[in-house]
């Protein structure tokens, strides 16, 4: 006896997408960052580290709870490692996620995140 299945479907679900804001001090830190990697190991390498870390504020934008809870640097705030570095974040708004710092991994993040909320 030959059984037909139905077919299956495949039904794709899209994530809304949130903005992911730099804060100036973010902005200031992927900038010094690209330069860095490009001086010490040029363009091809700091081409494939931009990529991976807007790889990850991608990710950010549609999984706002990815990373790890940091709320000993405040409430709220979230990090995520990208190879090096690490992304610090919140949710500031429903539909918003601002990056405070992207800081390399050995520097001292009790001294540079703060809570951008006073």
């Amino acid at each position: 006896m030959n059984e037909q299945r139905p077919a299956q479907r495949l039904i794709q679900m899209s994530v809304p997408k949130r903005t992911v804001r730099l804060a100036p001090d973010a902005q200031r830190d992927f900038d010094d960052i690209l330069l860095y990697t490009r001086r010490t190991w040029g363009a091809g390498q700091r081409a494939r580290y931009r990529a991976a870390i807007e790889r990850a504020l991608d990710t950010l934008s549609r999984f706002p709870e990815a990373g790890r809870p940091r709320d000993d640097r405040f409430p709220g705030c979230r990090s995520l490692q990208v190879e090096q570095h690490v992304i610090y974040f919140y949710q500031s708004g429903p539909d918003e996620i601002e990056v405070i710092r992207i800081l390399h991994q050995r520097q001292d993040a009790g001294a540079a995140v703060r809570d951008p909320r006073g």
